[in-house]
């Protein structure tokens, strides 16, 4: 590991909140109506150390050929396409769950469409991977990445875990029950920018690429990846 990266982690680690690295074996933020069946939940800022490639660890692959995505981890993106397009963690997969596309049903945006849960699995499953894979699943705010955990738990995966901020993230309250402002600049701010929602893109301020890789995304839609407009 290079001493670059080294400081680079160690960067991360202190400037995000303690909070954001609460990985628990229960409990998600929906878990008042939405159950576990897979291993447990990570924060934002574990999963992008667990799938972060030290340059020397590039070096490496590419001198030996290597695949592109062989990794020990990954991520999961089960938002619909026009999020994925709209911005994701660099490497991560575009499988969506349980919406393809236009999650919202907005006529003005074109035809609703819905993914079949067995179709999701078998999207996984041609990936490949060992059941013991570090898979990450991840939505806008951890919930549809709990559904979509609970199927490839039932799939026999057995290191699901769940991103538990999501890529948007939602705003966090204090004790008595009101909204934190998190970045400080005096405003509580629930816009899908804004630096007070906990999520990956937003207070987290993780990497955000924009990249779209035919092998990353979801196949039988990928015309439409290169036809919509993207969105958070």
């Amino acid at each position: 590991m290079s001493i670059r990266y080294l400081l680079s982690t160690v960067a991360v680690l202190l400037l995000l909140p303690q909070n954001a690295f609460a990985d628990g074996s229960d409990g998600n933020r929906y878990s008042n109506f939405l159950t576990r069946a897979y291993h447990s939940e990570i924060s934002a800022a574990s999963a992008y150390l667990n799938t972060t490639e030290s340059k020397k660890e590039k070096r490496h692959r590419r001198r030996h050929h290597d695949d592109d995505d062989e990794q020990q981890a990954l991520i999961i993106d089960v938002r619909t396409v026009e999020e994925y397009v709209g911005g994701h963690p660099s490497r991560a997969y575009s499988i969506p769950f349980p919406h393809i596309y236009n999650r919202q049903r907005n006529p003005a945006k074109g035809d609703y469409i819905p993914q079949d849960p067995a179709d999701f699995v078998a999207a996984v499953n041609d990936l490949d991977l060992p059941k013991d894979t570090l898979i990450i699943t991840m939505c806008r705010t951890g919930y549809r990445s709990v559904l979509a955990g609970n199927l490839l738990a039932a799939e026999g995966y057995t290191n699901v875990r769940n991103m538990w901020q999501g890529f948007v993230g939602r705003l966090k309250q204090n004790i008595a029950g009101d909204n934190l402002d998190l970045n400080g600049d005096g405003a509580v701010d629930s816009g899908p920018y804004s630096g007070d929602l906990d999520g990956w893109a937003n207070y987290q301020e993780l990497p955000i690429s924009m990249k779209l890789k035919y092998r990353r995304l979801y196949e039988p839609y990928i015309s439409l990846y290169f036809s919509v407009t993207g969105e958070r």
